[in-house]
């Protein structure tokens, strides 16, 4: 596959809805093209292109290019298409300007972009024989057929004392990922059905495992993300399979009712909000702290879902400060004012883009379901509003000695007026015909996680903040992290000298242009700073010099009265800041990007390499 595979040009598609999009499986050479300018109405290189369509290094006017291209069988989906010709579903999107991948309802016979590198079963080996001239005739077929069914029985009963099964959890999982291939709406199919049923006390958390690491399992899918993928499934059918998993799993590990149902109410609370388009980040974290892989150890606040960054001990009845308030406000009533103040906010621009887009609106046509997200207000011990802020996230790898600050940008409560900043947005057509509104704060999330990962196994530490960006200037939040840093009371009594010490913000960019397709990232610094500009230049090199990336940065200066300044600001000049803008939430291109697991693992690879770089670590 080329490495930077991009995605055609289809101006006034959408790529999330069911029309089906044109993708013809041959082109003609035009008056005035050559191979770099086709190129790149594939969004590729020259070389890429070369290399996907196997033609040679030159090309003439009238000349035929046959595209690699493959159909849909009726009853098959996009998944089954993509692992048919070894692609990552990103891979596969990208390549198909699909930006909703979960929501796209392929049509029988519908012509998409695919690899040259058809996965082929490999032949079987044919042995011949020969009879030697006067040897008696001896049929050993009988007896062969005898011991391989001995065999075969032997493994089974093995896999059944030790496993409850008749496969190993690596049999069970690879067949689980291969059905789910073959049918779109495998969930409900009697033999897949089966499959999950074999799923027991005594292979459940192996099985788990087991799937992600499936070297056909490309995008490192979780077992239950597949099942709530397939989406032409009933929902009871995938929500009953999944708590088959569940219950096998939680027998495994003894785990209480009290966990049961916190997993069961987040598993309505997702079904009941995307209307079958499932986030299973909080569940499979869930599962992970079952099994013991991920549970947060008392020194450090778990930071591996969207409800955790956003954290809030808060009650709701607790008396909120709001200088811009006229009335007294409590937890909970600053919580549903700002949910209704985002749907008021929301419904007004979205009248602008369905009128930019020869949309006939409808109120109705808005989902503002993923405003209920919007967590509660992080308070300090007066009642104010602040920033959340984790403990110290010790090093999992040998410690470097150095400590990162990683912001979630916005998701906060503004401490003036108590407005939640949910950073830019832009509208998403789901399935159901309706526009969700895809956030910023929700979006970065992912990249702060990861981040925060792959940082720890190199040694060094974390803390993790996030809030509006006014009450990082409004409460100096930044300056009490730093010093509570560099005097030990952040890290249990080992202090950090501020050279030692990094701010990496992360955002999504947005643009004035309604339909934008600029996928650009930047590394943002205020200038003046030495420190902050070192670090901006090797991070920008790294995001644009990673083998195979899809990324391509600039640097950008943010001086006062830019959006951001109010982080940027708090740079000192020991501690280097940057601000990241991964993608544009808003385009086309960007978005795609943006929710690319491979795209957000370069990003994030990327961005380590910078830091290493500028701490001069190996």
């Amino acid at each position: 596959m080329p490495a930077n595979v991009g995605s055609v040009s289809n101006a006034g598609q959408n790529p999330g809805n069911n029309t089906v999009q044109k993708r013809p499986a041959e082109i003609t050479v035009k008056k005035g093209e050559n191979l770099t300018v086709i190129a790149q109405r594939f969004g590729m290189s020259k070389a890429d292109f070369i290399k996907w369509t196997g033609l040679t290094g030159y090309v003439y006017v009238g000349q035929k290019i046959v595209l690699p291209t493959a159909k849909v069988e009726k009853g098959k989906g996009i998944y089954a298409l993509a692992r048919e010709y070894n692609m990552t579903m990103d891979e596969f999107c990208k390549l198909n300007n699909i930006s909703d991948r979960h929501n796209y309802n392929a049509k029988a016979d519908e012509v998409f972009y695919v690899t040259n590198k058809k996965v082929t079963q490999p032949k079987k080996k044919v042995t011949k024989t020969t009879k030697k001239d006067n040897q008696p005739k001896t049929d050993t077929s009988a007896v062969a057929a005898g011991a391989a069914i001995g065999a075969a029985v032997g493994v089974v009963v093995e896999n059944k004392r030790k496993w409850g099964s008749s496969y190993t959890p690596e049999e069970l999982s690879e067949k689980i990922f291969e059905l789910s291939g073959k049918y779109y709406g495998a969930v409900g199919k009697p033999d897949f059905d089966a499959l999950i049923n074999e799923i027991n006390p005594k292979n459940a958390s192996a099985v788990i495992e087991a799937y992600t690491k499936n070297k056909k399992n490309k995008d490192k899918e979780s077992l239950i993300n597949t099942i709530t993928s397939e989406i032409k499934s009933s929902k009871q059918a995938r929500k009953d399979a999944i708590m088959k998993v569940y219950d096998a799993l939680a027998q495994e590990k003894g785990a209480p009712a009290s966990k049961r149902d916190e997993f069961v109410k987040e598993l309505d609370k997702q079904f009941d909000k995307w209307v079958g388009m499932v986030n299973t980040e909080k569940l499979d974290a869930m599962l992970l702290e079952i099994m013991g892989n991920s549970a947060p150890s008392a020194s450090s606040t778990p930071y591996t879902s969207t409800a955790a960054l956003s954290k809030s001990d808060a009650k709701g009845s607790q008396s909120v400060h709001v200088p811009g308030s006229k009335y007294p406000q409590t937890v909970s009533s600053l919580h549903q004012q700002a949910v209704n103040g985002k749907v008021k906010e929301l419904q007004e621009d979205f009248k602008k883009y369905c009128q930019a887009h020869n949309i006939k609106y409808s109120p109705d046509l808005l989902d503002t379901a993923p405003l209920k997200r919007i967590p509660k207000p992080v308070l300090d011990g007066n009642g104010n509003i602040v920033p959340y802020v984790s403990d110290l996230l010790k090093p999992t790898g040998k410690p470097n000695g150095k400590v990162i600050v990683l912001n979630s940008g916005h998701g906060g409560y503004n401490p003036k007026n108590g407005v939640f900043d949910v950073g830019s947005y832009s509208f998403v057509k789901k399935g159901n015909g309706k526009y969700a509104p895809h956030l910023e704060y929700e979006k970065v999330q992912p990249y702060v996680n990861d981040m925060a990962d792959k940082l720890r196994a190199q040694g060094y530490a974390v803390v993790i903040t996030q809030g509006s960006f006014v009450a990082y200037s409004n409460t100096k939040a930044l300056t009490h992290i730093y010093n509570d840093l560099e005097s030990g009371k952040k890290a249990g009594g080992h202090k950090y000298d501020k050279k030692d010490i990094a701010f990496v913000s992360f955002h999504a960019d947005s643009s004035d242009l309604q339909d934008d397709n600029n996928d650009l990232s930047s590394v943002c610094y205020k200038p003046g700073n030495a420190a902050t500009k070192a670090l901006a230049d090797t991070i920008n090199y790294n995001l644009n010099h990673y083998e195979g990336t899809w990324v391509k940065s600039e640097l950008a200066e943010r001086v006062p009265g830019t959006n951001g300044v109010y982080i940027l600001n708090e740079s000192t000049p020991q501690v280097p800041t940057v601000l990241l803008e991964t993608a544009h939430i808003n385009g086309v291109k960007g978005r795609a990007n943006l929710d690319s697991y491979q795209f957000r693992q370069q990003f994030i690879e990327s961005t380590l390499r910078g830091l290493n770089d500028y701490f001069g670590i190996n």
